[in-house]
């Protein structure tokens, strides 16, 4: 059966070593008045002190939701994404920053049986969704494996009745590759 391509970011599913997750995060600033929305599983990075989108590394994490205080209500706001252009002064995202946790993320081709053990990219195959706050991002698994690439891929997720792994859109279970609190720029792919 093929895999349907829907994309949902990044899940976090617990840690290398096959530890339990504390499934803790880690508070974070984002600036007022950023331009671009944040999804739930976007990875993101730091930018002059404040969070923001990431497509390639050093990665901080994965963003999972976010509090501010409403502009317009004057209430106390919180939302699985960043809708953009939100001026606060305390705009907080909540970010997994462990550099050692695993997550799922929807592959952008047919690569998920050779795919283990290489470095991937990570590509938007769609706008994240304002209705459900969901990340579009996927990875993408070249045939290189270069060392500056964004996640590592340590398996194929084991859902054997949704997840084809001979077909395009597979779930893999990736770590990130060139983490910001990981000395150098990560290791090369296999």
């Amino acid at each position: 059966m093929a895999n349907t391509n829907k994309a949902f970011g990044f899940r976090p599913v617990g840690r290398v070593g096959s530890t339990v997750a504390n499934n803790g995060n880690t508070s974070y600033s984002i600036a007022s008045n950023y331009g671009t929305a944040i999804y739930q599983g976007d990875c993101v990075t730091l930018s002059g002190g404040y969070l923001t989108v990431a497509t390639a590394g050093p990665i901080v994490g994965v963003f999972v939701g976010c509090q501010y205080t409403d502009p317009t209500t004057k209430k106390t706001t919180f939302k699985n994404y960043y809708p953009a252009s939100v001026v606060a002064s305390d705009i907080v995202a909540f970010v997994v920053d462990d550099p050692s946790a695993t997550f799922v993320v929807q592959c952008s081709g047919i690569a998920a049986v050779t795919a283990p053990g290489r470095n991937a990219v990570i590509v938007t195959s769609t706008a994240g969704s304002t209705t459900t706050g969901i990340s579009g991002q996927q990875v993408d698994v070249p045939v290189t494996g270069n060392a500056t690439y964004a996640v590592k891929v340590i398996g194929v997720y084991n859902a054997p009745d949704v997840n084809d792994v001979l077909s395009a859109y597979a779930e893999l279970i990736v770590k990130i590759n060139n983490h910001l609190y990981n000395s150098g720029t990560g290791t090369a792919g296999v």
